[in-house]
């Protein structure tokens, strides 16, 4: 951990340099590669001089966010609905009618495969057709291999999101946008499938 720690000290007082030549609030910090939290966890081991640089920044960045923080839920909202409208998870491959007929229209085909596997497991019938279909398909190594990284590209992105918008929410503002919160439950969610649909491969009928 302390590696990690001072990396991120190195990182920022890299930065801190750049934004005394440039006087402009740096790009990483923006994009959430690292916040004034870790700045803040970081000034004990900045010279004067750069925890003096710190202190500017963080009144610079305060007047940006108050100055932006309208534009940056645009930004987020953008971003989001980007994110929804391309996911991997929504891929035609997971789309099967006899899954989704059972939920609403808009859902997710792999959250809906997931809670269609999740009841399957519960009640496992050998001699139920689409129990047979089901079980074959999420344990067919290429399928799962796709899901899994479906899964896993989703989880990126949204984490992507998550980094860059969250902190300056919960920091500057008295409301979190609910595409925030949206994000950060689906994301949620995503991980723990992730975890269940690797799990899948190893079960069998007999548990």
């Amino acid at each position: 951990m302390q590696n990690v720690v001072n990396f991120i000290c190195l990182r920022i007082q890299t930065e801190l340099d750049k934004y005394e030549l440039t006087g402009t609030v740096p790009h990483d910090l923006l994009e959430g590669a690292w916040n004034l939290d870790d700045l803040e966890s970081c000034k004990l081991h900045l010279s004067d001089h750069h925890a003096a640089l710190a202190q500017r920044l963080i009144t610079s960045y305060a007047t940006y966010l108050e100055c932006n923080l309208s534009e940056l839920k645009s930004a987020l909202r953008t971003e989001y609905a980007n994110t929804v409208d391309n996911m991997e998870t929504a891929r035609s491959e997971f789309m099967f009618p006899t899954v989704l007929g059972k939920y609403r229209a808009d859902i997710n085909p792999v959250r809906a495969l997931y809670y269609d596997t999740r009841e399957m497991f519960s009640r496992y019938n050998p001699e139920d057709p689409r129990h047979a279909w089901l079980f074959d398909t999420i344990t067919d190594r290429d399928f799962s291999n796709r899901l899994l990284d479906a899964l896993a590209k989703d989880i990126r992105r949204l984490e992507k999101i998550i980094t860059r918008y969250y902190w300056p929410f919960t920091k500057y503002s008295d409301s979190i946008p609910l595409e925030l919160f949206h994000a950060r439950q689906t994301m949620k969610d995503f991980r723990f499938y992730f975890n269940f649909f690797t799990s899948a491969q190893l079960w069998s009928p007999d548990e």
